[in-house]
């Protein structure tokens, strides 16, 4: 065992916890969700004071929504609703969308913009909803979104991101993706990617292979011209089993030269898990670490990592596959983070992330706004 990994610390990442050596950082925004059809992303180290500042910059800019991209008005002014827990709700962009619907329905609904921000102990939350004409799904998660210290670890269902964490069942209705960058030491990137799916994705590996067989073909027209040095190896490529999860494996590394005295090697890995669907669905999992090095001579083997001396401050491949050793093998679902919706009748439920009489009222409240008659413009 090396330095690197003699003291990891257990990370709440999705629905997931994965063991990443101490020292490993994220920044403020490094991760996000899309969770039905709204996407969350979230900044961490916010102060109330910046959170009111930018939401008030926010609001000026919607104010000025007024036309659109043609220089026609919208159905209504921007509208701004304030919601429990420091919450706020921006609709903008009313317009009405007349024609069929799957069914073959005609239909003359309006549709608008929404953003939703909440702060909670220094994080901010930003939800978005693109195409939206009911409001209901953007009041129902909110209540949702807690902010999260770093090295806190949920004991109820839902997935954690950079200092938040959203309460939820895994609910096979519900779509939800995750993404989040972290920095390793020692110059390692590293992301972790987690779907849920209804099917298990196509192999990782054959999607590789496929790219693999392209670069050759790339490679070979590089090398045809003079001066050009490039050259890949693979490292590992085979399935891989971690705990009760069956994924599959990649690693490799190129390298190629940017002019006589300049080489630029990147090695990179990847563990994904397909996922599965009904009875026992599981969400798909995809982690990626690299890191990348300038040399000013060629390393001895292509795509190979260079001597410690010419990239003192990247890691030897000893530390490479160290850390990624220990941190792929540490990869499990946190305990509860998938428990599913009780099957009950939402009036005989118990205690669940919302409520379903609040998720009621919040719809009433936000339809009853948006209902409302247009505003006045204000005078400036």
């Amino acid at each position: 065992m090396i330095a690197l990994t003699h003291t990891m610390r257990t990370h709440c990442i999705g629905r997931l916890l994965i063991d990443l050596p101490e020292g490993s950082t994220s920044e403020p925004d490094a991760s996000g969700a899309r969770i039905g059809d709204l996407q969350v992303s979230v900044t961490s180290g916010v102060s109330r004071q910046q959170f009111d500042q930018q939401l008030e910059q926010r609001w000026q800019a919607v104010r000025a929504m007024t036309t659109d991209s043609f220089g026609d008005p919208y159905l209504r002014i921007p509208q701004r609703q304030g919601t429990p827990k420091n919450g706020v709700i921006f609709a903008y962009g009313f317009r009405r969308l007349d024609g069929p619907d799957v069914d073959g329905v005609a239909r003359h609904d309006i549709y608008f913009e929404s953003e939703a921000y909440r702060w909670q102990d220094g994080t901010l939350f930003k939800v978005v909803q693109s195409i939206n004409k009911s409001g209901n799904a953007l009041e129902q998660l909110l209540p949702r979104l807690q902010s999260r210290q770093p090295d806190q670890i949920p004991s109820q269902p839902g997935l954690c991101l950079n200092g938040a964490f959203v309460q939820g069942y895994y609910d096979q209705s519900e779509r939800e993706e995750l993404t989040w960058g972290i920095q390793l030491p020692r110059r390692l990137g590293l992301v972790v990617r987690e779907d849920k799916v209804w099917a298990p994705k196509p192999s990782m590996l054959a999607k590789r292979r496929d790219a693999v067989g392209e670069m050759v073909a790339f490679l070979a027209r590089q090398l045809s011209e003079p001066g050009v040095v490039a050259g890949n190896k693979e490292y590992r490529a085979a399935n891989r089993t971690v705990g009760d999860l069956t994924g599959e494996e990649y690693l490799m590394g190129g390298t190629q030269n940017q002019d006589k005295d300049h080489f630029e090697t990147t090695i990179g890995g990847e563990w994904a898990f397909p996922g599965r669907g009904e009875p026992s669905p599981l969400p798909s999992i995809n982690v990626d670490m690299g890191t990348s090095f300038e040399t000013t001579r060629r390393p001895s083997t292509l795509g190979g990592f260079p001597d410690a001396k010419d990239a003192p401050s990247g890691p030897t491949e000893a530390e490479f596959f160290e850390v990624w050793d220990a941190v792929i093998t540490s990869i499990r679902f946190r305990p509860g983070a998938l428990t599913p919706p009780p099957l009950s009748k939402p009036q005989d439920r118990g205690p669940s992330p919302i409520s379903y009489e609040q998720a009621e009222a919040d719809r009433r409240a936000l339809d009853n706004f948006l209902a409302s008659p247009p505003q006045a413009k204000p005078r400036e």
